[in-house]
């Protein structure tokens, strides 16, 4: 029996990442060369169309107010020739770089029909359990990136799932951070690898809601904050280096995520980050986290109506470096420090922090080749798709998984096949940011199953009423039921009618019906789900032989999906998440099961510390455990070993293939300490690997654990420490994370304390901790000041943004105005008249 070693570093599969280094006098030279206002558009589009003026209906936010208009003046940075700083040019997101954004299709390098390659939602790449593939994926959307010559690629999204109902749980990893910054370091390490491509982690902080993420506070103690929510934010930064981070809109213990510096001195001084921040899209305006431009679902900000509830200088004070897309609290901040209109210090303190975020601006952009000649954009591309269909189609397939198999699967060869549900559409997911126009092949269900099997053999069924189709799927070998969600149901949250959180976790009432009815008349069901995040299937699961989960598997998903069950290969998705058999099992007893529920809002829900698999643990049985996935052959673990080294725990544990065919097992580490007195998490998910193993194969397969990754944040000492309590610990290897499925061996481990590894930069820059006077400077000097003031009500941007979604009642009501006008003209120039009448009757009289 061939024999072989396989090591796995919990830490990482390659050598830690590092921040460039740059040299800092090059920085200041640059930073004393340049103007307040070429500073101030490091930080921001100058639009035209800021806050106030939108108010005024002067500009139109919704379609370009800067002089490149169209959805570039959404992302495109300007340029300093003079200084030769190219201004970051920024595109969207998890699926891969969009070259479209709505209807809009984006300047060249991009295609005339938008199109750009398109890889699986990250929910179906996070199943696949494959760090080297992710940072293999991490590496094509980097070089696509440069192609375009995007030099921000806004990715990944390392939010977890504490509510299953996430509407972005589909741009996730799923539901544990540890899992969450692993994937997020290799796909950062891949899109890096590239010189000139940035990465951007996003959302900071805990933003795990959809339906009112605006103003919504994620409300949680310190210890919760530390070893949940930031946890996987610690493993990006000190693994990857990642050069950019996208602030979320929501709050967090109550302070705005973006404009408090809390969280932001966390991030830079704890963490250790080094790179620049920048807000989400118009998540300073508080038109908007106040509601006022989003209907109905607007008025239950708790800031409805309500205007400077966000300081003008918040951003720069907090550490945030861009205000993205437009200038509106940026330029209130250096308008007034330009006139030294505020008190001296207020000012001063101003142009202290656009130093320092130009500074540290002008750092990611030296490190990745950004002070260099703008490029001149004329021609559109054209994209060698075949190369990237590879790495698409391996990630479908790696990232569907097999839930349940009654011995039915794999079918190779099949008679008849009846195909029913939505196989005819192919869904991929999100219409919001992480949309992507796939620019090469796609394949639904349908022809994915009459490529792979005789076309005379494969038979779509729309209606079970028709006695001939009825017959049809009774007489066939075996069927297909292809249900699920899309955008509509769960996704980015666009008011009125876009994404949003799911209202529940079952498949659609008519999708059951109609599993129902085809079990009914056929035993050898095979039920497939599209969907962001688990699906509770208690109301059909003993009904079908096989349930396959997709996630959103991208254009070549019914091509992954027709080689699975065909057999040509095997199956080896893990699920990312747990798999309940009630909706309140995921959480525990007490904590709001709907925070997201437009019906019921909590504005301020508390935030689990444990969920899902480690709140279930030993506790509720599932359905389908964390990290579960079928197989078509079986393996066997034997022989687990578990020592102490220094700094570490390293484990061994031997992984044989027992079947007939090849196949990919995850191997998963799990630890728990039974007997610690202080609070920890039930269960943490401590290493996995992705092994290959041919039939009759064993491999030993080694992982090296930090002792700092089992460690849990002491609350207690309130010095941003962390804490290993002296105990025996339990290490739990198997393909799951359930009792019956795991080997377990122990480790003593004696009391140790650990910290974050930051490394904040000292700010050096010569003004930085003086006195100054506030001198104001030249009017021509000034960037442009608005001619009207900031004094409209809110009221006429819900008016102008309502305008927008109703252009039919809009013409309407520009027609019925211009009437008015009409009228309201012809009666003051009879007035007019009249008086001119009277007038001259009384000259007469009076003559």
């Amino acid at each position: 029996m061939p024999h072989k070693i396989l090591a796995i570093s919990c830490l990482s599969q390659a050598v830690l990442a590092g921040y460039r280094e740059v040299n800092e006098d090059s920085i200041l030279e640059i930073l004393n060369e340049m103007t307040t206002e070429e500073k101030f558009l490091q930080t921001c589009i100058d639009s035209q169309c800021p806050e106030g003026r939108a108010r005024w209906l002067l500009c139109d936010v919704f379609g370009g107010g800067s002089t490149s208009g169209g959805g570039d003046a959404w992302f495109n940075l300007k340029d300093i020739p003079r200084l030769r700083i190219r201004g970051l040019r920024m595109r969207d997101g998890p699926k891969g770089m969009t070259c479209q954004g709505g209807a809009v299709v984006f300047s060249p390098p991009c295609p005339p029909d938008g199109g750009s390659p398109s890889f699986p939602s990250q929910i179906t790449r996070a199943a696949t359990w494959n760090t080297q593939l992710e940072e293999s994926i991490g590496q094509a959307i980097g070089e696509i990136a440069e192609q375009l010559d995007i030099h921000a690629a806004l990715l990944p999204t390392i939010n977890i799932l504490p509510w299953l109902n996430w509407g972005r749980a589909q741009e996730s990893y799923g539901e544990d951070p540890f899992f969450s910054g692993r994937m997020g370091t290799a796909l950062v390490r891949g899109v890096q690898q590239n010189q000139t491509v940035m990465a951007t982690v996003k959302h900071f902080l805990a933003n795990n809601i959809e339906n009112t993420r605006w103003w919504v506070s994620a409300e949680m103690d310190e210890k919760t904050l530390h070893d949940v929510y930031l946890r996987a934010w610690a493993l990006v930064v000190a693994d990857s280096s990642p050069e950019l981070v996208m602030t979320s809109y929501n709050r967090v213990q109550g302070k705005w995520a973006f404009a408090d510096p809390k969280f932001i001195d966390i991030l830079r001084n704890d963490l250790g980050f080094d790179g620049s921040i920048m807000t989400d899209w118009f998540a300073s305006w508080e038109a908007i986290t106040g509601g006022m431009i989003l209907g109905e679902v607007g008025k239950t900000s708790p800031f409805y109506g309500s205007k400077g509830f966000i300081g003008s200088n918040s951003l720069y004070n907090a550490g945030v470096d861009m205000e993205m897309p437009f200038c509106s609290k940026n330029r209130d901040a250096v308008a007034q420090a330009q006139a030294c209109a505020g008190s001296g210090a207020e000012d001063c303190n101003t142009f202290r922090k656009l130093n320092a975020a130009t500074r540290r601006i002008l750092r990611s952009k030296l490190r990745y080749g950004l002070v260099s000649e703008s490029r001149n954009h004329t021609s559109r591309i054209s994209w060698d798709n075949a190369k990237y269909d590879r790495l698409i189609l391996q990630a479908a397939q790696e990232g569907i998984v097999l839930l349940k198999n009654d011995n039915l699967l794999p079918k190779e060869k099949v008679r008849s096949l009846a195909v029913l549900g939505s196989a005819e559409v192919l869904e991929l997911g999100d219409h919001g940011s992480s949309a992507v126009k796939p620019s090469g092949r796609l394949v639904n269900v349908l022809d994915g199953l009459t490529g792979k099997y005789q076309e005379a053999a494969v038979q779509m069924v729309e209606d079970l009423s028709n006695a001939s189709q009825e017959a049809f799927v009774q007489s066939a070998d075996f069927v297909v039921v292809d249900v699920g969600f899309n955008f509509t149901f769960e996704g980015e949250f666009i008011p009125p009618a876009t994404g949003g959180d799911r209202q529940y976790l079952t498949l659609h009432p008519h999708d059951q019906h109609l599993i129902h009815k085809a079990s009914n008349l056929n035993q050898n069901v095979v039920v497939v789900i599209t969907a962001g995040a688990s699906v509770i299937v208690e109301d059909f699961v003993d009904k079908v032989k096989g349930i396959v989960w997709m996630g959103y598997p991208g254009p070549l998903g019914g091509v992954a999906l027709a080689n699975i069950l065909a057999g040509h290969v095997n199956p080896s998705g893990r699920m990312p998440m747990i798999t309940p058999k009630r909706a309140e099992d995921y959480l525990p007893h007490g904590t709001s099961l709907a925070p997201w529920a437009l019906q019921t809002i909590d504005v301020e829900p508390t935030y689990p510390y444990s969920h899902g698999f480690k709140h279930m643990w030993q506790r509720t049985e599932a359905r389908y455990p964390f990290g579960w996935g079928l197989s078509y052959t079986q393996y066997k673990y034997s022989e687990i070993a578990a020592t102490l080294a220094a700094g570490s725990v390293q484990v061994v544990v031997q992984v044989a293939n027992v079947g007939d065919r090849a196949g990919l097992e995850t191997v998963q580490v799990y630890a728990t300490c039974q007997a610690c007195r202080r609070k920890r998490l039930p269960i943490v998910l401590a290493a996995f690997a992705k092994v290959a193993l041919d039939v009759s194969e064993t491999k030993e397969v080694k992982f090296v654990i930090e002792l700092k990754d089992l460690s849990a944040y002491d609350a207690e000492a309130n010095d941003g420490s962390w804490f290993l309590e002296s105990n025996e610990y339990q290490i739990l290897v198997g393909p799951a994370a359930r009792d019956d499925l795991l080997l377990q061996t122990s480790v003593e481990i004696s009391q140790q304390t650990f910290q974050y590894p930051g490394r904040a930069r000292a700010e050096t820059h010569a003004a930085a901790n003086t006195e100054c006077q506030c001198v104001p400077e030249a009017y021509g000097m000034r960037i442009k000041a608005w001619s009207l003031p900031d004094k409209s009500p809110v009221d006429v941007l819900l008016v102008f943004a309502w305008a927008r979604w109703n252009e039919a009642m809009t013409a309407v009501c520009g027609v019925a105005f211009a009437c008015c006008f009409i009228l309201l003209c012809l009666f003051c120039l009879q007035r007019r008249a009249g008086r001119k009448v009277v007038e001259e009757a009384r000259e007469k009289k009076q003559s």
